[in-house]
């Protein structure tokens, strides 16, 4: 339990981090399509649908239903070859007997059903009889608007009466939700104005005209209208640049036919194009502008209606994943990616988080590739990619906090040499502040006859005599790597190694000593040609294990060591005269080979049933420092 309060207390802020991102990416995802456009669902379409762009393995060759045109459905366009006077054509827009005519040709060439994407909402008596006996040779459809009023209600404007009495009706308004035509409502209730109070779109009533029954309700929806399923028309028009004529055609559609081809080809020949298939018939002539901006460019409203068409008859939709799998995942990968990141160092994390994003995008969009199911992308990355940013700033900003710790607190004990190596390694600013095991020697120094020599001087004096031993006994602790503990009035105490135990710290620390023996006996000279009173420093030495660590209250901490072997240490050092360097068994046990030693009378510790034995370093064996071997042991508790 201590571990996982130590993770909790690590992983809270990082948590908290993800928490917010997840909330912030969740209120977009939820958002209506006609809300906040900018970072709603609708460029997250927008995403999958240029996706279908991509080369290698994406594309649109790999979408369902582009390598078979759908043989059921014909389209007759209004293009500009057929609005040009040669054509021989009445001027546009076109008498509505014209299109008797043309109904009257279909049904003579075998056509299913045809639908117009054509509002006719006025009465044009005289013509209106002679389309509606077209209509009656085989059933038809034909588009009139809906708008929804302040009051928000649907209504509808329908065609006039000498119309419906023959023909089937569906609307052909939609919405742009982010400026796009990606969503294409099937059927709308209740609308007023309209029998029976509910409105079937263009696409949804010519199927039904036709026989064909479409179960509503099995259909998958977003906001109440399926998704029009990515399509590229094999030309589209920049509205702003209606420069020259364009030959559209749709890739979906088993066959296109200009207007004026329909209402002059042999019937035989119109045969071959309408037998047996749903006709539509809207308008692609530059000039009467009936275009909707699609992800792939402007294209002619007239495709999106046989799309959706094309879609009914396929049984084919894009499917949104539902709505607790997109929020599961935005909720659950970026926790997972914030454990990641938790455990790895920021170089390394922040590549790696951009890598899960991107497997699970390429992963995302190859099933709206190949299945037409929708995974939310643009949410769950953001999600991902801003508990990762969180986490991996609020990591450098706690890493700094961590080294400026470490150096405050053993930035003045040690050499900078140990402190900038401490902090090159992952996780050592936290974990050599805390509390750990570890097998060390601990050295004690003490001037002998301080007291009476600071009776005989000026404060500022012994003031100055110590800062100047201080420097020089320190400066030897750190050149072999000891640590300074702390200072308790002339006496140094220092560890062989902290924070994190080295090889042979028992004979660096024994070095240590005998040098700064050899330099107190210079500087004693110094001092007495200075008129100063020399030092003479006992020393003492113990190697054990120890629990080293950050000691204290939450407002003033220590890094320091306790334990048995301290005290043993401070036995020691008491009981070493001037210049003497008192060591425990221990401490020889380690040193034997490179030092000779006088055994001294056994040392009686508080706290010990059996006396100390004690060893007196006198000299090294060898002038050169022995080469260091072997490892000390780090318990963690």
């Amino acid at each position: 339990w201590i571990m996982a309060l130590r993770f909790l207390r690590k992983a809270g802020i990082p948590l908290a981090l993800a928490v917010i991102a997840i909330m912030v990416s969740a209120v977009f995802y939820s958002a209506p399509l006609g809300s906040l456009t900018f970072a709603n669902r609708v460029p997250d379409l927008n995403l999958a649908w240029v996706a279908l762009e991509s080369p290698g393995s994406f594309g649109l060759r790999n979408a369902p239903s582009f390598a078979q045109p759908n043989d059921r459905i014909a389209l007759i366009q209004i293009d500009d070859e057929s609005l040009d006077p040669k054509a021989g054509l009445p001027a546009f827009p076109f008498p509505r007997s014209v299109y008797g005519t043309l109904l009257k040709r279909l049904a003579a060439a075998g056509a299913k059903s045809v639908a117009f994407d054509i509002d006719f909402l006025e009465a044009r008596p005289g013509q209106d009889e002679a389309f509606a006996a077209g209509a009656h040779l085989l059933p038809t459809t034909i588009g009139y608007t809906v708008a929804t009023t302040t009051g928000g209600i649907a209504q509808a404007e329908v065609p006039p009466r000498s119309l419906l009495s023959a023909m089937h009706i569906g609307f052909t308004a939609a919405g742009f939700p982010g400026g796009k035509l990606i969503d294409y409502p099937l059927a709308i209730e209740p609308v007023q104005g309209v029998p029976g109070g509910r409105a079937s779109s263009l696409a949804l009533a010519a199927i039904a005209a036709s026989g064909h029954h479409v179960d509503v309700a099995s259909v998958p929806a977003l906001s109440g209208a399926t998704l029009i399923a990515p399509f590229k028309a094999n030309a589209s028009v920049n509205q702003q640049e209606r420069v020259g004529a364009e030959d559209f055609s749709a890739p979906f559609a088993g066959a296109t036919l200009s207007f004026k081809d329909a209402m002059t080809l042999p019937i035989t020949d119109l045969t071959t194009f309408a037998k047996d298939r749903i006709v539509l018939v809207g308008a692609t002539a530059q000039a009467e502008g009936d275009f909707a901006p699609s992800y792939f460019g402007t294209v002619p409203g007239m495709y999106f209606h046989a799309r959706v068409m094309d879609q009914l008859l396929r049984g084919m939709y894009v499917t949104p994943a539902p709505d607790w799998l997109d929020l599961g995942l935005i909720a659950v990968l970026p926790l997972l990616l914030m454990a990641m990141v938790l455990r790895l160092r920021p170089i390394v994390a922040g590549p790696l988080a951009i890598a899960a994003v991107a497997v699970y995008a390429e992963i995302a969009i190859a099933l709206f590739v190949y299945r037409l199911y929708w995974l939310d992308v643009l949410h769950v990355a953001a999600a991902m990619l801003l508990t990762a940013l969180g986490v991996i700033t609020y990591r450098a900003i706690g890493e700094a906090a961590q080294k400026r710790a470490v150096t405050a607190a053993f930035g003045l004990h040690v050499s900078p040499g140990v402190v900038a190596e401490l902090l090159k390694h992952e996780g050592s600013a936290s974990d050599a502040l805390a509390g750990k095991r570890a097998l060390v020697t601990i050295f004690y120094s003490d001037i002998r006859g301080f007291t009476s020599m600071s009776e005989k001087l000026s404060a500022e004096a012994v003031y100055d005599q110590l800062n100047e031993y201080f420097e020089a006994m320190c400066e030897i602790i750190f050149k072999y790597g000891g640590y300074v503990d702390k200072f308790i009035g002339d006496c140094i105490m220092a560890i062989f190694s902290a924070p994190n135990p080295t090889p042979g710290d028992a004979l660096k620390a024994v070095n240590a000593a005998l040098e700064q023996q050899e330099l107190i006996e210079i500087m004693a000279q110094r001092w007495r040609e200075a008129g100063k009173p020399p030092l003479s420093v006992g020393m003492g030495i113990n190697s054990g294990y120890v629990v080293m660590g950050n000691l204290g209250s939450q407002k003033r901490m220590n890094y320091t060591v306790i334990g048995d072997a301290v005290n043993t240490a401070a036995r020691l050092y008491n009981v070493a005269k001037g210049g003497q360097i008192i060591i425990s068994e221990s401490t020889w046990e380690e040193t034997k080979e490179h030092f000779d030693f006088r055994e001294l009378e056994p040392v009686t510790v508080k706290g010990k049933s059996q006396p100390l034995r004690t060893f007196e370093v006198l000299r090294r064996k060898d002038a050169a420092l022995p080469q260091l071997s072997g490892h000390n042991e780090v318990v963690p508790t």
